[in-house]
């Protein structure tokens, strides 16, 4: 796989395990301390998200990010 199919998978992922528990994008969006149409155009792919929200949309959906070199990153409190 390359980066981009990486990074595709990654956005299906947060948009299946937002579904799955039944959080709404204006929810998560709040969480991660960004406006509802950043994180829209960010699930969507027109859009990115700096590091440490990634990190912590990831925590807050429960999902591990794991880092190439072995090292497993829980997310960002």
């Amino acid at each position: 796989m390359n980066w981009q199919a990486d990074y595709l998978a990654f956005h299906r992922r947060i948009h299946e395990q937002r579904k799955a528990l039944g959080m709404s994008q204006i929810k998560t969006a709040s969480l991660i301390g960004v406006s509802e149409r950043t994180y829209r155009n960010f699930e969507s792919g027109t859009g990115e998200l700096e590091g440490a929200k990634l990190f912590k949309l990831a925590s807050s959906l429960g999902i591990k990010i794991i880092i190439s070199d072995g090292v497993i990153a829980d997310g960002v409190d």
